[in-house]
C-alpha cells in the first residue's frame, strides 16, 4: 500500500504507486466521505490540522499489506505519520519517502521497522554553535560588546565553507532583539562576498501590499525561537546564494526552529547556516 499525504503529495504518491506493480494507493484527505474512516489523525503543524483515511471493503485490512509506503512532500519530525500509525495501531514494515528531507529526525521512528528514502534532497542546513557572548540585556561595556561581536563574526566566517561566501550574495538574519551580532557578521562577510544584506525577525505584524512604492510586499510568519507560542515575521524574503541565521535563543527540543528554515526554503534558499550563540550569563 502507498499512502500519499494531502495536499501536495497526493499526486506524487500516485506517481510512486504507479511504479510499483499491483500496489494499492490511497491518499489522506481533509474532505468528508460516506465511508467510515480507517484513521483520523492530526497534522499538527498545518494550517488545516485534520486528516483522515478512507478505504473501501477489500482494502481496509492494513495487516494484510507486506509494507506501507508513505509519500510526503515535506517531513521534519515525522509526527504526522506517527499519528497515523498510532491511530490504526500498525507496527509492521514501513517506508518513508520525502521530497524535502531537511531536519528529519529518524529517532522519531525508533520503535518501527522503517526505511527512509530521499527522492529529492533540497538544500542542506548547517548547524554551528559558538559562545560565550556578553548579554546586553543585563548591561555591558559597549567596547567589550562590540569587540566580542567582532570576534564571534571572525569565528563564524572561519567556520563557514569559503565556497559559500566567496563572491556570493548573502543574507544574514538576526532574531528579534539579537540584531547587532548579525550586523557585525554581515560587515565581516562583506570583505569577500559579492553582496551582503542583513535583516531581523520581528514581532511586528506589518501588512504587506502590492502597490508601487509600498515597502512591505511579502510576509512570512513562524513561531518565535524564544517562545513557540508567539508568532514572529520576516518581510520581503528573496533567494540568496547563502543564508545565515544567528540567534541567542535557548533552543530546546520543541523550539520550532524548522519553521524559519522552511520559510527560507519556500523562497528558494537552499544553502542555510543556523548558528547558535551562547550568552555568557
Amino acid at each position: 500500500m502507498v499512502v500519499g499525504f494531502a495536499e501536495t503529495a497526493t499526486a506524487v504518491g500516485a506517481a510512486v504507486a504507479s511504479a510499483i506493480e499491483n500496489a494499492v494507493y490511497v491518499h489522506t484527505t481533509r474532505e468528508p466521505a460516506s465511508l467510515q474512516p480507517v484513521a483520523e489523525f492530526f497534522e499538527e503543524h498545518s494550517h488545516a490540522k485534520n486528516q483522515a483515511v478512507y478505504l473501501r471493503e477489500g482494502f481496509s485490512e492494513l495487516s494484510a499489506y507486506d509494507r506501507i509506503v508513505f509519500v510526503e512532500d515535506e517531513i521534519t519530525t515525522g509526527k504526522t505519520i506517527l499519528n497515523f500509525l498510532q491511530s490504526v495501531g500498525y507496527s509492521g514494515k514501513i517506508t518513508v519517502s520525502a521530497l524535502v528531507f531537511n531536519g528529519f529526525d529518524k529517532s522519531a521512528f525508533a520503535r518501527y521497522t522503517a526505511d527512509f528514502v530521499c527522492l529529492q534532497e533540497v538544500g542542506y542546513v548547517h548547524q554551528l554553535e559558538f559562545g560565550e557572548l556578553p548579554n546586553p540585556r543585563s548591561g555591558v561595556e559597549i567596547s567589550v560588546y562590540c569587540g566580542s561581536c567582532l570576534k564571534l563574526a571572525e569565528q563564524i566566517v572561519s567556520a563557514i565553507d569559503k565556497s559559500d561566501v566567496q563572491d556570493k550574495d548573502i543574507l544574514v538574519i538576526g532574531t528579534e532583539e539579537f540584531m547587532y551580532p548579525a550586523l557585525a557578521l554581515g560587515r565581516e562577510l562583506e570583505k569577500n562576498a559579492r553582496s551582503v544584506k542583513s535583516q531581523s525577525t520581528t514581532r511586528s505584524p506589518l501588512l504587506p501590499q502590492s502597490r508601487e512604492g509600498y515597502p512591505f510586499h511579502l510576509r512570512c510568519s513562524f513561531a518565535s525561537l524564544y517562545d513557540h507560542e508567539r508568532t514572529t515575521y520576516l518581510y520581503n524574503l528573496e533567494k540568496y546564494d547563502t543564508v545565515i541565521i544567528i540567534t541567542d535563543a535557548r533552543l530546546h527540543q520543541n523550539s520550532k526552529s524548522e519553521e524559519i528554515i522552511r520559510a527560507l526554503q519556500n523562497c528558494g534558499n537552499q544553502k542555510i547556516y543556523f548558528i547558535k550563540a551562547h550568552n555568557a550569563d
